[in-house]
């Protein structure tokens, strides 16, 4: 990993003088801050929140339920028949695979909403970036994030605010 981030610096040095000399323009963009501060994006979180919402609710309802059964029976165990208390046992052992299985399905409902939704903005984005670096008449443009390799930036390269500005306005 060192490696690749000083051998992009190097190539970005060396780079960096050829770029100046053809008068290539850059711009860097958060695609990131795109997604969480625009009118699509936060609505795209809200209704991933009321979604785990709904299903953290069902399961708390289980959960509850499971509980009460339990409750009950142990507080009835002494006048249970050996039958009964069997039964009972593997009821609420049945009571808590299916909350284990509701977990794990809502975990992965949630991930696939996620994974979707993301995906979507990011078709939608490439194009609109491409459209707002020509029309910024930019030659090139980079992805500023916490996984980027970008070192420093100048605040007047950065069209993070003209996408979002964009998106929103196709989001109306």
């Amino acid at each position: 990993m060192k490696n690749l981030f000083f051998g992009l610096l190097v190539w970005l040095a060396f780079s960096a003088n050829d770029l100046k000399a053809q008068g290539t323009i850059i711009g860097v963009v958060d695609a990131d801050a795109v997604v969480q501060k625009s009118i699509k994006g936060k609505a795209f979180f809200d209704e991933i929140n009321a979604f785990q919402l709904a299903k953290r609710n069902k399961l708390d309802a289980m959960v509850t339920q499971y509980q009460d059964k339990s409750k009950d029976a142990q507080a009835k165990a002494a006048s249970m028949s050996e039958t009964k208390r069997q039964e009972v046992a593997l009821e609420l052992q049945n009571m808590q695979t299916q909350i284990k299985r509701s977990q794990e399905d809502a975990e992965r409902e949630s991930q696939m909403k996620i994974n979707d939704g993301l995906e979507q903005m990011q078709k939608e984005l490439a194009p609109l970036i491409r459209q707002v670096a020509l029309e910024m008449g930019l030659d090139l443009v980079l992805n500023y994030g916490p996984n980027s390799n970008i070192v420093y930036m100048n605040d007047k390269v950065n069209i993070t605010e003209n996408v979002i500005r964009k998106y929103d306005e196709m989001s109306r």
